[in-house]
């Protein structure tokens, strides 16, 4: 009986260290999203009982990020792959057709309807609150469908989600309304989007390409826009190389601004923290 004890105990030890070794949440079921603004979204639409995981690091620019092997390591056990699509992760694209069977694309949920003009190619649509609304009622359905023992609280808080990205919309339309001009060169055109739906003055970008650098005659085009049109400061992106963006602002005297399209510089708690924070940016530049 002794021994009977000191097995028991022995276990009872090792099972302990065992469930102390496994990292907290690994039981729970896994999405993997190929952004750090859509992790914010689907985990604030899905709660806490659903693990939610960035492929590209939110330091590195996911137009340029090569993944290696145990990077890729997470898709084979996830229950759904969320990627943005639009040309976005091209470098992902042999490892995105291994897991086909449970992608889904951004970029599909928010296709043009048919006979109207798809113009709107630019990647960028998770900062902008109207396209982000159209997302949230699409992803409530799959993500229901996915996780059936979820709905409730799935549906709960997309419909929380919704009415937040539609407040947001209404403030941001209300301060857009306070300045008379919106003049702005953005480091890329990260803010495509965002900048249509509010009509901000966009004069253009440093990088005409991600990861690009401007040629002489191309700085030389935007020293004289921002001659004409008065900018008092220029924008930068944590994830890319801000040397030219610098050779601008000692030149003519700008203030330099830091935007962040993937949010991940402001640790923001939430898609609308990421949104808020780069509009509150944008505002400096103008006041």
């Amino acid at each position: 009986m002794h021994r009977l004890i000191i097995v028991i105990l022995v276990l009872g030890l090792l099972l302990s260290l065992f469930a102390c070794g496994k990292k907290a949440g690994e039981d729970k079921k896994l999405i993997v999203v190929s952004i750090h603004p859509y992790e914010l979204l689907v985990r604030q639409i899905v709660g806490q009982d659903i693990r939610v995981q960035t492929l590209i690091p939110a330091n590195a620019s996911p137009h340029t990020f090569s993944p290696k092997p145990r990077e890729l390591k997470e898709l084979q056990s996830a229950e759904l792959v969320l990627v943005n699509g639009y040309g976005l992760e091209t470098n992902l694209r042999q490892a995105l057709e291994s897991v086909e069977d449970k992608l889904l694309r951004v970029e599909d949920m928010l296709r043009t309807p048919p006979g109207q003009a798809d113009a709107e190619l630019n990647p960028h649509v998770w900062l902008s609150p109207r396209r982000l609304q159209q997302l949230v009622i699409m992803l409530n359905d799959r993500l229901q469908t996915a996780f059936p023992e979820h709905k409730d609280t799935i549906a709960n808080n997309s419909v929380d989600i919704i009415s937040q990205l539609a407040a947001l919309d209404a403030r941001i339309r209300q301060e857009r309304d306070t300045f008379a001009k919106t003049p702005m060169i953005t480091f890329h055109d990260s803010f495509h989007h965002f900048q249509n739906d509010y009509d901000l003055e966009y004069l253009g970008s440093v990088q005409s390409s991600p990861g690009n650098e401007p040629t002489p005659r191309e700085l030389s085009r935007i020293g004289d826009l921002i001659r004409e049109h008065g900018l008092q400061a220029i924008f930068v992106e944590p994830q890319m190389d801000r040397k030219s963006a610098t050779v601008l602002a000692d030149e003519f005297g700008l203030e330099i601004i830091e935007l962040d399209p993937l949010g991940y510089s402001f640790k923001p708690k939430t898609i609308m923290d990421v949104i808020l924070n780069n509009w509150e940016g944008m505002k400096l530049s103008w006041q």
